[in-house]
């Protein structure tokens, strides 16, 4: 009888938590970015059904003319005035040139598990607008369930439930939502994966969604990369075992890149950095160690002046009280996947930096609160390992 308040209290918290969730979800519902990168998954997604680019082109800007409101459609068709003439020039290019529109496609196939979910939502007759707002918007209703399940598990249900509400009014988190892309997915399968290696010890199921989120975005096989290497030098996994998941991920990225027909690094590079291209198939991009400086300078100043130092002045405050082990293990492993992804790719976008900011915040909790759950028992392949050793 004494448990019973406890565990309604746990259920209302939920249950309220859910519903403003809910409610928040509605505005970036209602008001997405359209992003143009948005059109490239969506032909993407219409390339699995016919490999004609006519009808892939009339497909893709028949949805945008019916689906998208102005002025985001003049944006996403070049002709914006406050934006910059050279990505007006090549979206203005790509309304009219289907050839020009398909060489860009390889740009944005190398995330093959959006792309196909995008295809399946399309064929159940969703719509690929439609279709691309709704999955960024589940994903971060999901992610924030994830966060406050995750908060629970070292503070109060009700302090979990307003902390992880706070965070997802955070304009970086909550644009993950307003993206027509593979970001909030991404951040959602990545955290789930993290949650189940660190919090529940579910090895075999975070290692394998770790590796799935490769498929959502490549840029987490740095992530699934550094995972079973931190847990080899942890004596938390066989390195036999470490060595072929460090090399899985690898290898995947290596995989989609090659039968993607991505046009390689140097052209992410030249068309983030330098200038949009009209016809990425048809050029060699330059791009020089002083190019790479140059993008990585106005990416330190990006971030100085974004919210990167507030959430990680946050998580430093976690030092302040007493960390627990496995949120230590979360934020370095975050920590050390986010240098390394900004070193490889010099962006100061916000949303490459959501992970570093939920990691922030679950220590900063986890520090600050008296634990309602004791460290976890190692699993059995760790105490297995322990005792091949000794």
């Amino acid at each position: 009888m004494q448990s019973a308040k406890p565990a309604r209290l746990r259920i209302f918290s939920f249950i309220l938590f859910s519903l403003l969730l809910a409610v928040l979800c509605s505005r970036p519902y209602r008001h997405p970015l359209f992003d143009m990168d948005m059109l490239g998954y969506m032909g993407n997604a219409v390339a699995m059904t016919t490999r004609n680019p006519a009808e892939i082109h009339r497909i893709v800007y028949q949805e945008l003319r019916s689906n998208v409101p102005n002025p985001p459609l003049d944006h996403l068709l070049g002709k914006d005035p406050n934006s910059p003439a050279d990505q007006n020039a090549s979206r203005s290019d790509r309304a009219t040139n289907m050839y020009h529109f398909a060489e860009y496609l390889p740009c944005f196939a190398i995330r093959p598990l959006f792309n196909e979910i995008l295809c399946l939502m399309w064929k159940a007759g969703l719509g690929l607008v439609y279709s691309t707002t709704l999955i960024a918007v589940t994903s971060f209703f999901l992610l924030g369930i994830l966060l406050y399940v995750w908060n629970t598990r070292y503070c109060n249900p009700l302090v979990a439930g307003l902390v992880t509400l706070l965070l997802m009014l955070c304009p970086p988190i909550l644009n993950l939502a307003r993206f027509n892309t593979p970001e909030s997915l991404s951040v959602l399968v990545t955290m789930a994966a993290l949650y189940l290696l660190l919090e529940r010890r579910f090895e075999m199921m975070g290692y394998l969604l770790l590796l799935l989120s490769i498929y959502v975005r490549t840029d987490n096989g740095v992530l699934a990369f550094l995972v079973p290497i931190y847990m080899v030098m942890s004596r938390r996994l066989r390195p036999a075992y470490g060595v072929t998941l460090a090399t899985m991920a690898a290898l995947s990225v290596v995989v989609i890149n090659h039968f993607s027909g991505d046009y390689g690094i140097r052209m992410l590079y030249y068309r983030s950095f330098i200038t949009v291209p009209i016809a990425p198939g048809e050029i060699v991009p330059q791009f020089s160690v002083a190019d790479y400086v140059q993008a990585f300078r106005i990416g330190v100043s990006g971030i100085m002046n974004g919210f990167t130092p507030i959430f990680v002045l946050l998580g430093a405050a976690g030092f302040a009280g007493q960390p627990k082990r496995r949120a230590v293990e979360l934020m370095f492993l975050i920590g050390l996947y986010t240098l390394a992804h900004f070193f490889l790719f010099p962006s100061s976008q916000d949303r490459f930096f959501t992970p570093l900011f939920a990691a922030c915040l679950i220590f900063t909790v986890a520090a600050v609160t008296n634990p309602r759950i004791q460290e976890p028992e190692p699993s059995l392949e760790s105490v297995d390992y322990q005792l091949v050793e000794s």
